[in-house]
């Protein structure tokens, strides 16, 4: 089985070599981080801290947790449910576990770097599916279990009322930065309502569901 190769146990020797390669220090610690986003991508593991969401939830969507790997307690073996597969994302320190619909349901954190290594999953919710849809200006998938229309309905709303909230804050404020996280939210707050638009619109008129 693959597992990420523990940074932390590195030749100090190796290390140093690498440091006075392209970039120095900080361009090795990049190499690490990038090289540790392709292992676990690439490997049989999940971590073992879990910051949202809990072992029962995991079960409960279909993976198959097993023990924790020897001499890494940051990472455990498990097998995902059929159709889900691991994914990097464009930031070394996170990647994903998407399902068969191509929808990002784990978030993994993991920092490689042999000085402070460190990794933690989350369960995607609903709610914050819908959010990273929009901040990334796609559609959701709906299906019938999960990401229903009622739900996305409800997320869109909630949505709309945390933007809302700090809207007033950034409306208050002086300067540039002000105006602009304001103009920001008020196309977030567009978007959500766009979405909740077309979750009204009935599935004969709108061609089904998004």
């Amino acid at each position: 089985m693959s597992t990420p190769y523990n940074t932390s146990k590195t030749d100090p020797l190796l290390l140093l070599a690498d440091m006075m390669g392209p970039g120095g220090t900080s361009g090795a610690i990049e190499r690490m981080e990038a090289q540790g986003q392709r292992q676990i991508v690439n490997s049989d593991v999940i971590p073992v801290r879990i910051n949202s969401g809990s072992e029962e939830d995991l079960t409960a969507l279909g993976f198959k947790l097993g023990g924790k790997v020897e001499g890494d307690p940051l990472f455990r073996y498990a097998v995902l449910p059929d159709g889900w597969k691991r994914q990097g994302s464009e930031h070394a320190m996170w990647s994903h576990i998407v399902d068969e619909l191509g929808r990002k349901r784990i978030s993994i954190f993991y920092k490689a770097a042999f000085y402070d290594r460190d990794a933690f999953l989350g369960v995607m919710t609903v709610y914050a599916y819908v959010g990273d849809c929009i901040g990334e200006k796609r559609t959701p998938v709906l299906d019938e279990t999960w990401a229903t229309r009622k739900d996305v309905h409800a997320a869109a709303v909630g949505q709309i009322a945390q933007c809302a909230k700090y809207l007033g804050m950034y409306d208050a404020r002086d300067g540039e930065y002000g105006l602009e996280r304001a103009a920001e939210l008020r196309a977030e707050i567009a978007a959500y309502q766009a979405l909740i638009d077309s979750l009204s619109v009935p599935e004969a008129q709108s061609g089904g569901a998004a």
